[in-house]
């Protein structure tokens, strides 16, 4: 479609003597074109073309209620349910542009990730989740997320506290879930590792985390203070937990009264069906095929370590008791009522 004023120049030029041949070649147009103009009484106009993969009034709609509950939701998991639920045909870089309209592009400042080889780097960290249905309340959610530095496999095991018994506890269930241990973990200074610093600010460890690792033969390390990027692959996993684990989550069938157990199932089968097929864009590799090479690098998590830590770990007292703790009260003895005889 050429402007008016293109087609009155036209016009002109050919009524002084100009050949089609010169028109095209001053006007960058092809002869065709030059001949359709010169027949045209008026310049032409055309219709709107045909959008490719355009959404359909149901399918907007559809995108619409999804993005008020879950604003920061994944395209490509949109893209997924679009496909699933109303037969969407395009492809994800159509649908991306389909979506801008009714979602502004978020831009984020670009992360520098550092790679670890395979079995040397776990990175854990507690995620809050929000309020969530638990038995017949609701209750705050929290999420211990550990990955694993080369594969990018993760894990997940979700509480309602975050005491440094359940952080610990919950961290055993992860490695055991991830297939070993490897040889560090890196946490950032929560109160459940880390209880203090020296006067150059390296960190205290807890002395029951000191004794977690020492039994798993691991190193324990923290990140700087306000160096949450230090371990940026268990944040980037996080920010995946809230963006993509929680919206597949809402569109599932929960129990009428979950458990924490229902919790860690859901979780297991979001990282099996979509994080472990997924192509990592750092690493190229696709997650699941990823991990079973890293597997041989890990070292099991014993038996006797999983059942002696259980749901609760339980300091033991120690084997000659200081008498002056008794005194102090730090000490109690606890006996059977049975060894005591009321008179009658």
């Amino acid at each position: 479609m050429q402007s008016g004023a293109t087609h009155m120049e036209i016009k002109a030029l050919h009524e002084h003597g100009w050949t089609p041949t010169q028109l095209a070649r001053e006007f960058g147009l092809s002869r065709t074109t030059i001949y359709k103009e010169l027949a045209s009484t008026a310049p032409r106009t055309y219709g709107p073309r045909p959008v490719p993969f355009a959404f359909s009034v149901a399918q907007v709609i559809y995108l619409e209620q999804r993005l008020v509950v879950c604003p920061d939701i994944r395209g490509s998991d949109l893209h997924a349910e679009l496909r699933q639920h109303y037969g969407y045909e395009g492809s994800y870089p159509a649908f991306q542009r389909h979506l801008r309209p009714l979602r502004p592009a978020v831009v984020r400042d670009p992360e520098i990730r550092f790679e670890t080889d395979p079995g040397v780097q776990t990175q854990a960290d507690w995620a809050e989740l929000g309020l969530w249905p638990l038995g017949e309340r609701m209750v705050v959610l929290s999420a211990m997320v550990a990955i694993l530095g080369c594969s990018r496999a993760p894990a997940i095991r979700f509480a309602t506290e975050r005491t440094r018994e359940t952080s610990i506890e919950r961290l055993l269930r992860c490695q055991h879930d991830l297939g070993g241990v490897t040889q560090e973990v890196l946490t950032d200074r929560d109160p459940a590792f880390v209880i203090g610093q020296t006067s150059d600010g390296a960190a205290i460890l807890a002395p029951e985390w000191v004794e977690y690792c020492r039994l798993l033969i691991m190193v324990a390390r923290a990140c700087r203070p306000y160096r949450a990027k230090t371990k940026g692959k268990v944040e980037r996993m996080i920010r995946e937990l809230k963006e993509s684990f929680v919206p597949w989550l809402s569109g599932q069938r929960l129990p009428r009264h979950p458990t924490i157990e229902d919790y860690d199932r859901f979780a297991r089968s979001w990282i099996e069906t979509v994080v472990l097929k997924r192509t990592h864009r750092t690493t190229k590799r696709v997650v699941g095929e990823a991990w079973k090479e890293e597997l041989k690098f890990l070292r099991p998590v014993p038996s006797r370590i999983l059942n002696s830590y259980g749901s609760k770990i339980v300091a033991l007292p120690s084997a000659t008791p200081d008498p002056r703790l008794r005194l102090a009260g730090e000490l109690v003895e606890v006996r059977s009522l049975s060894d005591y005889e009321f008179a009658q």
